[in-house]
Parts: C-alpha cells; sequence; structure tokens
C-alpha cells in the first residue's frame, strides 16, 4: 500500500488570527509552525510515504523542502480552490495507492503515516477514511483511493464532515471513520487549547493558561 500525504500550509505569520486574544504574532506563528513540523514528519517510521504540501508563499515551499516534502505551489487562494489546483500536480508525482489531505494544525498527529496505514490497512481499496474533529464538524484528514482521488471535491468549511461522507457515498465508496483523538485535536480557537495545554507551553515556557 502506498501513501502519498498532501498538507496544505497557510504562511506560519498569516494564520491563527483566532487567537490573537492570547497570543502576540510571534507567538502565533511558533505555535502554526511548531504544529506543521509535527504533522510533515518525512522521517517518520513508517516508511515509502510520499510528502507534498501545498501553499502559495515562498518561504514555505522552502520550509516543505527542508523538511523533505515536495512544495506545490498554487496562485489559488481558499483551501478548497488551493487544494483543486493542486490536484493533477500531486497525482502526476505518485503512485500512491492512497492519497490523504490532512490539515497543518494536529499537535498530537506525531508519525501521522504510521496512524493512517493501521486504519487503511483494515479497509478495502474503494474506502474513504474521514477523521472528523472533536465537534464532528470538520474534516481533519481526508484519505481517499487512488483511483477516486481525480473526480475527488474538497468540501473544507462549516460541516464538511459530513459533506465529504456524502460525496464518498455518492461516488460508491465505503465511508470509514476514524474516531482517534491525535486526529481529532486541531488548534483553531482558545477552547481548543485546553486540551494541548503541554504542547502550547512547550513551545511558549511563558505562557500561563487562563
Amino acid at each position: 500500500m502506498g501513501l502519498a500525504i498532501v498538507v496544505p500550509v497557510r504562511a506560519f505569520d498569516l494564520g491563527k488570527s483566532r487567537l490573537a486574544e492570547l497570543f502576540d504574532p510571534p507567538e502565533r506563528e511558533a505555535l502554526a509552525r511548531a504544529m506543521a513540523d509535527i504533522v510533515v514528519s518525512p522521517s517518520s517510521t513508517t516508511g515509502g510515504t510520499e510528502w507534498f504540501v501545498v501553499c502559495d508563499d515562498d518561504r514555505i515551499a522552502a520550509w516543505a523542502t527542508a523538511r523533505g516534502a515536495r512544495p506545490i505551489q498554487v496562485s489559488a487562494t481558499g483551501l478548497n480552490s488551493s487544494l483543486e489546483a493542486a490536484r493533477s500536480p500531486v497525482l502526476a508525482a505518485t503512485e500512491a495507492d492512497f492519497v490523504a489531505i490532512a490539515h497543518a494544525d494536529l499537535p498530537l498527529a506525531h508519525d501521522l503515516p504510521a496512524i493512517l496505514s493501521t486504519h487503511v490497512a483494515r479497509t478495502d481499496g474503494d474506502a474513504v477514511l474521514i477523521a472528523p474533529d472533536r465537534r464532528r464538524d470538520g474534516s481533519n484528514v481526508v484519505v481517499v483511493p487512488r483511483h477516486l482521488f481525480g473526480r475527488w471535491e474538497f468540501r473544507y468549511g462549516p460541516g464538511s464532515f459530513t459533506a465529504h461522507c456524502t460525496l464518498a457515498e455518492s461516488l460508491g465508496a465505503t465511508v470509514v471513520v476514524i474516531d482517534e483523538p491525535r486526529l481529532a485535536t486541531d488548534v483553531d480557537t482558545v477552547d481548543d487549547l485546553d486540551l494541548v495545554r503541554d504542547f502550547v507551553v512547550s513551545i511558549l515556557p511563558n505562557w500561563t493558561a487562563p
């Protein structure tokens, strides 16, 4: 089983604006970079995984290359449009059996290939695997068989978990929900910080939780 992991990454200094009430811009940048470093881990224990970083920023492209991932720079704006623009380059660059799209703000997702490979190995080749966020609203990780990826639609935004499940079913795929705390824990809002306090302190030692 071959696995390609695609991670869209926004410029670190532009992200996590919803945390502005607690962190200044350099702190938010440090957190965004640290989370992306955890997710994009080409040196993981699971060999054979191919890594792609979708971005529109030269600094992120350089970061991806340094991490051992292949940057795919697009001019599109917005998550769905950027992934749509990256689809053909990804398919041209890999023969992987499955393509996973993973968010870059999953601070507990150490060794993501190992986590995903365990779940993919339990399914057949027609299954779409979706790891929702802890509210079962967003789609933190979506794993699509290669033969469906060319027809896959990116439906990120409010309610994307349900939207992606509906899409998979319309394509004749079995939906496998990955209920995995390491993948469900993302950092979008202040409320999310309660679950990752140790991580935040490891990056910002002077931070005191409210």
